[in-house]
């Protein structure tokens, strides 16, 4: 433990003529390590101390109040520390909080905890507690006995309300994602459906497929034929995928077969003359779905029992269309694309966070680190904090930076990912933790969604469709290479030989470009005027222009 504050006059020194020298007694002790924690509860009296985190700091407007209890009140019976959370495990509940806390703390047990910078609670909360500690001390009562990790009934509470808001928000997130899952799987059938309403993709598991003669015969008499097949490694992300359609493959002699050995894809083809829905012809005759077992003897021909070993199933065939959808752009990439195109990846759960665009350095640098850059999705420069109808001044750091003037009011929005669109096909490695950054938080931000559905709204709002693609640029046009030009194709026209590129140029004209264009030089020919005038008075003023966010507003007095 080090001494961290200043040293106060003891009232022995007080006492015995102003001509000694005041004793020093230490004020509060600095704790940042789990022994130093340990070793300062073994101290007898009232122990008080300040609760920080590393980017918030000690609550130092207190010292002074603390400084005249300890002198006028407590004496040897007090003892004050500030603690560290982040490097001392018994206060990780206190981690990653603003508000100032204070824990009081005698005989190795949490007796009270007091949040917020109130003085004068803080200081009757003291002259109680030194009281009761007193009294603990002649026999009169006995303390109270609570671990310092233990939750205090204040803190019970709100710990309670929190985790049913917690519940409350995943059941609303859950509900959403599933829904835009079976939207993006509706979409996506339908779009094939187009091209493949007749087909239907089956995956015979590596120690099933000698039985493939078995399938086509027991297909025949459905209308239903083998139209290709091909071996094919699906790999850990593969069978995955495969194994969040049917979870029997998902079982780990299964899902190592796939990932590692050729499996047999399937394309099933209902013929021409054949009436009824492809899949459900499949499983009728595969699983015999549908099919009511007259006797035993008929229900030992059902192929999907004869193909499963160990446990392990030997065939997949789709349960519906949006099975269908999902295996065929598994196994049949290359089909699929010649005329469908690729789906989109679904965007994962995302929240806004809003910032003073003064602090738009320390933001992108943040966000740029290695650990959040793949959550950084989009970000923006708005007019202000207006998360109803958001206004876009720029898309990009480099554009803002172009702007002569700048004003507090104006903001930086970044669209951060809290999840992935697919849990079960994601690497839990990869999965980024729920909630917003911390690293952004310890910046305080002006605004953050309260959860991902609200999140999804507002960002839609800030980054609506086609926010991403890139801005083409019109390529500026000289009314002087033109004369030019056309000096040259009338010369050239003298000469009896027109090129390749005066052809062009009378192409543009007749299809009424060349008009335009002249219209735009002219103006651009004045513009260009004026700027030559008024480049010294520009120079004059460029030192008059103030950039408002390149630091905090200024504060009210």
């Amino acid at each position: 433990m080090s001494i961290t504050s200043a040293v106060a006059n003891a009232h022995a020194a007080a006492a015995a003529g102003a001509g000694k020298k005041a004793a020093q007694v230490q004020l509060q002790a600095e704790l940042a390590t789990d022994d130093e924690w340990n070793k300062f509860l073994l101290r007898d009296g009232l122990l008080v101390v300040d609760v920080y985190t590393e980017w918030c700091g000690p609550c130092i407007g207190m010292v002074g109040n603390l400084k005249k209890i300890k002198v006028e009140i407590g004496g040897d019976n007090l003892h004050l520390a500030i603690a560290k959370a982040d490097t001392i495990e018994c206060l990780k509940r206190f981690r990653n909080r603003s508000e100032p806390t204070w824990m009081f703390l005698a005989g190795g047990q949490l007796v009270n905890v007091v949040f917020g910078a109130d003085a004068p609670r803080l200081a009757r909360t003291i002259v109680e507690e030194l009281k009761v500690e007193e009294q603990v001390k002649k026999g009169e009562k006995e303390r109270i006995q609570r671990a310092p990790h233990e939750l205090t009934p204040p803190e019970q509470e709100v710990a309670s309300a929190q985790e049913k808001l917690l519940q409350q928000r995943r059941e609303k997130e859950a509900v959403a994602a599933e829904e835009a899952r079976l939207t993006r799987r509706e979409k996506r059938a339908v779009r094939l459906e187009t091209h493949f309403m007749d087909v239907c993709p089956g995956l015979m598991m590596p120690h099933a497929q000698k039985n493939l003669r078995k399938i086509s015969d027991a297909l025949e008499p459905y209308g239903v034929l083998v139209a290709d097949k091909c071996p094919l490694v699906l790999g850990k992300d593969g069978a995955r995928i495969l194994a969040m359609e049917d979870p029997e493959f998902g079982q780990p002699e299964a899902a190592a077969a796939l990932a590692e050995r050729p499996s047999l894809a399937l394309l099933l083809k209902k013929m021409p003359d054949k009436e009824g829905n492809v899949i459900e012809l499949v499983r009728r005759a595969i699983f015999g779905e549908g099919l009511e077992a007259e006797d035993e003897e008929s229900a030992k021909k059902v192929v999907a029992e004869e193909l499963m070993a160990n446990g392990v199933p030997g065939l997949f065939v789709p349960a519906d269309r949006h099975q269908r959808a999902s295996i065929l752009d598994l196994l049949f990439p290359k089909m699929v694309g010649a005329l469908v195109q690729p789906p989109t990846p679904p965007e994962p759960p995302h929240l806004a966070m809003v910032f003073g665009a003064w602090q738009r350095r320390a933001i992108l640098q943040i966000a740029a680190s290695p650990k959040l850059a793949p959550r950084m999705l989009r970000y923006g420069f708005f007019t202000d904090a207006n998360i109803k109808e958001p206004k876009l001044l720029c898309k990009t750091l480099e554009k803002y930076e172009e702007r002569p003037e700048k004003d507090h009011s104006e903001t930086i929005v970044l669209m951060v990912a809290v999840g992935v669109a697919e849990p079960l096909l994601a690497d839990p490695k990869d999965i980024p933790p729920d909630g917003p950054p911390d690293e952004l938080m310890t910046l305080g931000p002006l605004h953050v969604s309260e959860d991902t559905v609200v999140g999804a709204e507002e960002c839609e709002r800030f980054f609506p469709p086609g926010y991403s693609e890139p801005e083409h640029k019109p390529k500026p046009k000289s009314k002087k290479k033109k004369k030019k030009r056309q000096e040259t194709k009338d010369e050239a026209e003298q000469d009896g030989s027109v090129d390749t590129a005066n052809d062009t140029v009378d192409e543009a004209e007749g299809n009424g470009e060349g008009s335009a264009e002249g219209e735009g030089e002219e103006n651009g020919d004045g513009e260009a005027e004026g700027e030559g005038e008024g480049d010294a008075e520009g120079d004059e003023e460029e030192d008059k222009h103030v950039d408002k966010a390149t630091s905090p507003p200024p504060t009210s007095t």
